[in-house]
């Protein structure tokens, strides 16, 4: 198929594998108005066009007769993925199903016509709808945004109206969510569809930045496999299922991140949150994932993408992989240490900090400094990892 083309919506960092996967098998085109982005040069051909300029895009995709389009983390580059797909039928999703899962207002609209257990929450557009919220502490976060850009917690109506112009300020639409503060611990699902037809490929446990009075959800470190029981696995399992088929979902990856409260009555039961889901693999997971069960979910991805049956999806775990960003000092020291006592550990990595003195306080995953992924043995505990104990 390598006189067939094969278009990759966006060039940031977190696409690169995706181009070089797809590279072996077709004429990649990455599309990114940085014409200084990572992908710039691993692709075929480089279009330094803006990934929310569908129609220029399309017109391209036509001229090539292009036989997939993907992209792998970003929230607008699945948007335009989407509507590309569904005017040349191509193994996407619909369009509207990438703006329910973009757009995190009208997602909680599927949410409450599907029964789908989410936070309690308001629609803020303008300064007088702040006068709904009474209790605190609450999250505002832009309706629009991915990568924890924007969203805080707020502990009082002092610091609401300031926060509610920051976040109405990131978000493209303009509309700003006030949402309750969930309880449980805190899970990513990853999923691969193909013809309406789900599997879950991963479980991942989500770390976020500690502290009682933390203003954000800045998220630190991940890890694959997470662990839970077999009747946690299956209870996630179900309420999964249903979600992907709430919001429609047929083809590709999608990342749904959510709480797991365990509530003890006169029996253990559980109760599942959804804090939200996007139809594209989440960042950083594809590498967690090969590394655990050597799954390629990159490749599942293009599969799904040209509307193949897809294989059933090995989620058997032969050790722990956990991939650590760098954000502070301690962060970077301990970088530094396990390379010079455990090298052998890390199993990727990249580092953009050069010294020091380029520290400072970090709001998203994009102020991250790098990051890498360790190799855990299952023998091993990985809180030594994740708590920086080793």
């Amino acid at each position: 198929m390598k006189n067939k083309h094969f278009f990759i919506i966006g060039g940031g960092d977190l696409q690169a594998d995706l181009v070089l996967s797809a590279k072996k098998d077709f004429i990649t085109h990455v599309f990114d108005y940085n014409e200084s982005c990572s992908c710039k040069n691993l692709a075929d051909y480089f279009h330094p066009i803006s990934i929310a300029d569908k129609e220029k895009i399309l017109q391209l995709a036509i001229k090539f007769n292009i036989a997939g389009i993907a992209t792998a983390a970003t929230e607008l580059g699945n948007l335009t993925a989407c509507y590309i797909g569904e005017k040349l039928n191509l193994g996407t999703n619909s369009y509207e199903c990438a703006k329910n899962t973009t757009d995190k207002s009208l997602m909680k609209k599927v949410f409450e016509k599907n029964n789908i257990n989410h936070a309690k929450y308001f629609i803020l557009k303008d300064e007088k709808d702040l006068e709904q919220i009474t209790q605190f502490p609450i999250i505002i976060k832009p309706s629009d945004r991915s990568a924890g850009r924007g969203v805080v917690k707020v502990f009082d109506k002092e610091n609401l109206k300031k926060r509610f112009y920051e976040a109405k300020d990131l978000s493209y639409n303009k509309i700003v969510l006030a949402e309750e503060v969930l309880k449980g611990r805190q899970f990513s699902v990853e999923t691969i569809s193909s013809h309406g037809k789900h599997q879950i490929v991963a479980i991942t446990e989500e770390y976020l930045r500690e502290g009682e009075f933390a203003d954000d959800f800045l998220e630190t470190q991940h890890l694959i496999p997470a662990r839970v029981t077999n009747c946690e696995k299956k209870f996630i399992e179900n309420e999964i299922m249903h979600i992907l088929d709430a919001f429609k979902v047929k083809f590709g990856a999608s990342h749904i991140e959510i709480k797991l409260e365990k509530i003890i009555e006169k029996r253990i039961k559980y109760k599942l949150s959804v804090i939200e889901i996007a139809t594209r693999m989440g960042g950083l997971r594809d590498i967690l994932i090969y590394n655990t069960s050597k799954e390629n979910y990159l490749q599942l991805l293009i599969q799904s993408s040209l509307k193949q049956e897809l294989k059933k999806v090995n989620t058997k775990a032969e050790n722990f992989c956990l991939v650590k960003m760098i954000f502070t000092k301690e962060d970077y020291e301990f970088y530094k240490k396990i390379k010079t006592l455990k090298p052998q550990m890390i199993i990727k990595e990249r580092i953009f900090i050069k010294n020091d003195e380029e520290f400072s306080y970090s709001s998203s995953l994009m102020d991250s400094k790098g990051y890498y992924y360790l190799k855990i043995s299952k023998d091993e505990n990985p809180e030594n990892y994740i708590n920086q104990l080793f």
